[in-house]
């Protein structure tokens, strides 16, 4: 059995488990408060010293440089929350295996990764073309979101701020400041309109943990589903995915659902004229939930883990077919630093031959 292991990095707490690699079943997990990088960096490096696994998926908060050319590579940069700006995630936990093969990405890339993985083999199942894309949205105390297009995460200049692009003002929210009025758009954004944060101190509550006690039927929800509606419209129009799975803290109140794609579907104004969007039984399967429910997360960092594998065993195989078994002996999990390693040496040594 081949077991690889995740981290999923959030803003309250950090995740760390193992894994069987053919059907990501969690073996053994654990949690730890976000406090300070040092103790809780060092909590998770600590759990996973003393486990076997052949490699390693971490997903975290951000925003994050995923430059692998970049010096802060695999570090949090700009981020609000306090003691974490310029945090380097990726180096205290790859040095508990650093022969292991290890991917990084957002705690929002990560489970969009997952989806479209899951959502392609549906489709393949099905009988129709596997999709190429898939948009994951979380939201909580914030607003995240996580694209996949062509089957690869989107990075480019850094990687998706959705939960910041502009959104139209409920009418009734007037001048509602939302929860941080130095957003982007001067706080006219998905985030500062629609978490949970911003639900909360509209409805006039205390904290987050009191929405729970709100009926289905109160006001907060309508407005909510009016952003988180727009935000998709938005996704829609701009990125055009194959599906858009909506989780987090704030989605488990399962009558936003209808209320979000009718809100998406008003601010298309009939533009696009498809049955995903157009038709009832369209549009559901559409826009949902996540299949793991709040565990998308770590189902997402251990997918990297599953890619990371994935991707070091064609350059392994390749050392081993320049060299020849008798030569290398293979470790039983092989960092990509050390598949490129021997491969340079490899290709040195062949060539010297044949001169």
């Amino acid at each position: 059995m081949t077991v690889i292991a995740a981290v999923e990095g959030g803003g309250t707490t950090f995740v760390v488990a193992i894994a069987e690699l053919s059907d990501l079943s969690v073996i053994e997990r654990a949690e730890f408060p976000t406090t300070t990088p040092e103790e809780t960096l060092g909590a998770c490096a600590a759990w996973l010293k003393d486990k076997e696994y052949a490699a390693l998926g971490v997903a975290c908060f951000g925003p994050v440089d995923l430059d692998k050319a970049s010096k802060s590579y695999g570090h949090i940069t700009t981020t609000p929350k306090p003691g974490w700006q310029h945090t380097d995630v990726l180096a205290p936990l790859r040095a508990v295996r650093p022969d292991a093969p290890i991917m990084f990405d957002t705690d929002v890339n990560a489970p969009a990764l997952a989806e479209w993985r899951r959502g392609s083999a549906s489709a393949t199942d099905a009988g129709a073309p596997p999709h190429s894309s898939c948009a994951y949205i979380t939201v909580g105390t914030g607003i995240g979101v996580g694209l996949v297009v062509n089957g690869k995460t989107v990075h480019g200049l850094m990687h998706p701020e959705g939960g910041h692009v502009a959104v139209p003002r409920h009418i009734k929210d007037g001048r509602f400041a939302g929860s941080n009025p130095r957003d982007t758009f001067g706080g006219l954004c998905a985030e500062n309109l629609g978490c949970s944060l911003a639900l909360a101190k509209r409805a006039g509550l205390a904290s987050t943990s009191e929405l729970a006690s709100l009926p289905d039927d109160h006001e907060v929800w309508d407005i909510a589903a009016h952003y988180l509606g727009a935000l998709c419209a938005n996704i829609v129009l701009l990125v055009s995915p194959d599906r858009i799975v909506l989780s987090g803290g704030v989605m488990k109140r399962a009558t936003l659902f209808p209320k979000v794609r009718a809100a998406m579907q008003r601010n298309l104004n009939g533009y696009l004229q498809l049955p995903q969007l157009t038709t009832q039984a369209g549009v559901d399967a559409y826009v949902g939930p996540s299949a793991w429910g709040n565990n998308a997360g770590l189902v997402g960092a251990l997918t990297l883990a599953k890619e990371a594998l994935a991707q070091a065993r064609p350059a392994r195989r390749r050392v081993e077919s320049l060299l020849g078994a008798e030569i290398v002996a293979p470790a039983p999990s092989w960092g990509a630093a050390a598949i490129a390693a021997c491969a340079g040496v490899a290709v040195g040594w062949l060539a010297a031959r044949r001169r």
